[in-house]
């Protein structure tokens, strides 16, 4: 969900004709008019809806179009005055019309045009893990374009969120200069000289968990579909890879399982570890956990960054939460380097 708007934000909703949907809903500068308690409501209705569906953004002073045809489509600006309905007004109205307050609720001014009284408000709701009650004591969601009332197996839905954890995935990039050892000790021979080191850089991508919800997260399996183009040529065997869109994709899973060392094998430079049977190790809400482990294979990237325009594709299931999908831009991903060694 988009988090900062600038006027050509706004603009560009009305220069790509962009439709309103599920997470995006379009108000002309009337439905803000203080003085009508009927507004007053349908501001409550509307962003108790957002929350109660999947969270999403309303902008308040764009006007769309009169035709049938073209109805859910902005048509132009239609500014908001901020002496006449002010950010501080609205966020009074959502906190005493909408039953429990919403959490983490934005309200962005946006200035449109020359005159320091006009602004557009951009408010983005966040998903809920409970249900929100509007001002006439009913439940609302989104429902083709419009906040229509909800159904009481509906409503229990929503109440259950909370009762399982919410896992949100993010990404790292690691680069790692090393020096790279020979596994055999090397025998110095009289006269040869000193052996001139030799040092590999790999890049990595890094996934993590982050339980946003209120419950222990004991299961979470996060199915990764990353494209082939940005990966080492040797990461992935065959029948991991796919074709979407003209791209093709190589499949990658991660979780949140650990394996104990139990002994070592081996002697000396050939020592090697021995691992017990993999665990379950559960993420604490508001805490975040790394599914990278060295129990899998590395998700290893190749250094031509050309590549980094391409997105990769995920879905976590938690317990009993129901899956949840995202994308992300490998541009997005910060890059770290690790200190040579």
């Amino acid at each position: 969900m988009k988090t900062h708007w600038t006027q050509q934000d706004i603009l560009d909703l009305i220069k790509n004709q962009i439709e309103e949907s599920l997470n995006l809903e379009y108000k002309a500068a009337d439905a803000l008019d203080k003085s009508s308690d009927s507004k007053k409501r349908e501001i409550a209705k509307d962003v108790s809806a957002m929350a109660n569906s999947d969270g999403g953004t309303i902008v308040y002073g764009i006007r769309e179009y009169g035709d049938a045809t073209r109805r859910h489509l902005a048509e132009r600006i239609d500014p908001i005055n901020r002496t006449n309905a002010s950010k501080e007004w609205l966020e009074q109205i959502l906190g005493t019309n909408v039953f429990p307050r919403i959490s983490n609720i934005t309200i962005e001014p946006i200035p449109i045009g020359e005159s320091p009284t006009d602004v557009i408000y951009v408010v983005t709701i966040p998903k809920s893990d409970t249900a929100h009650q509007a001002s006439d004591k009913r439940y609302y969601k989104r429902f083709n374009f419009q906040s229509v009332a909800m159904y009481d197996y509906e409503i229990r839905d929503i109440l259950n969120r909370s009762q399982n954890p919410v896992i949100d995935i993010e990404f790292a990039i690691e680069r790692e200069t090393y020096e790279v050892r020979s596994s055999v000790p090397e025998i110095p021979v009289l006269g040869s000289g000193r052996r001139e080191p030799e040092f590999r850089t790999d890049i990595e991508l890094l996934v993590f968990a982050y339980n946003n919800g209120r419950v222990l997260a004991k299961y979470v399996n996060c199915h990764l579909e990353v494209p082939e183009s940005v990966l080492l040529s040797d990461e992935h065997p065959d029948p991991d890879v796919f074709e979407k869109d003209g791209v093709r994709y190589v499949k990658r899973n991660r979780d949140n399982t650990e394996r104990d060392v139990v002994r070592i094998g081996g002697q000396g430079a050939f020592s090697y570890p021995n691992y017990g049977p993999a665990r379950y190790f559960p993420i604490l809400p508001k805490t975040r956990t790394s599914l990278s482990t060295n129990l899998r294979k590395r998700i290893l990237l190749n250094t031509d960054l050309q590549f980094y325009d391409r997105k990769i594709f995920w879905t976590v299931n938690a317990d009993n939460a129901e899956p949840i999908a995202g994308e992300c831009f490998l541009r997005d991903i910060t890059i770290k380097d690790k200190p040579v060694h």
